[in-house]
């Protein structure tokens, strides 16, 4: 009784196919803040339209996050020396470092390619909030509600777009590559026929211990 349990559980095991839904997310533009003194990124709570001042570091970076994927900031840390040690204080200006990081070419939308990163120290009016840094260097595409869709033009067209966050776990050379599809396909055909010849294997023995115990 306990072999035939044993071997029930066996043929069980290998024939159940764990279900695999992929998750969803979103890519868009995250925006990141270090205030002057601070050493590193703090992901806005708010659109930039909070008043920046000299020292601060605004940083931008298309990424992609869902409820367990947190969004990624720059790959480069703020560092306001680096970025505006050699411009001088201007009266009635202010300071601000500004990165923007076009993200990796995995969550790249198809048929575009991520820019090169951008840094730049930007010397704006005082009063001055988060957009107008970014407005004062880059082209910037916003929906109506204030969204930021497009810095540079990339992306060129679409704004927050719901992705498979799976393929964050692709190479980056190859973001949407179609040959995926049939690397899957493959590999699911070749994992059946293991689990076929597994379960035709664990057949066999049944039948063997059969004919062991009639003789």
């Amino acid at each position: 009784m306990l072999k035939k349990f044993f071997l029930v559980t066996v043929l069980f095991t290998l024939v159940q196919i764990p279900s695999a839904n992929a998750e969803t997310g979103y890519r868009y533009w995250g925006y990141f803040q270090s205030p002057a003194g601070a050493s590193s990124w703090t992901a806005a709570m708010t659109g930039p339209s909070v008043e920046v001042r000299d020292g601060d570091v605004e940083g931008w970076t298309f990424t992609a996050s869902s409820n367990d994927i947190p969004a990624t900031p720059p790959m480069m840390d703020p560092d306001f020396a680096e970025l505006c040690g050699e411009v001088s204080e201007v009266a009635g200006k202010v300071r601000v470092g500004l990165v923007v990081d076009f993200g990796a070419g995995q969550i790249a939308p198809s048929g575009e390619t991520p820019l090169e990163f951008f840094r730049d120290c930007v010397v704006v009016d005082q009063g001055s909030v988060g957009l107008d840094v970014l407005n004062a260097v880059l082209d910037v595409r916003a929906a109506d509600s204030g969204l930021i869709c497009g810095i540079a033009g990339y992306p060129s067209e679409e704004c927050g777009a719901e992705i498979d966050m799976s393929v964050l776990n692709g190479p980056e050379e190859e973001p949407l590559a179609i040959e995926k599809t049939g690397e899957n396909e493959a590999a699911s055909n070749n994992s059946f026929a293991l689990i076929g010849l597994a379960v035709i294997a664990l057949l066999a023995g049944v039948v063997a211990l059969r004919r062991r115990s009639a003789k």
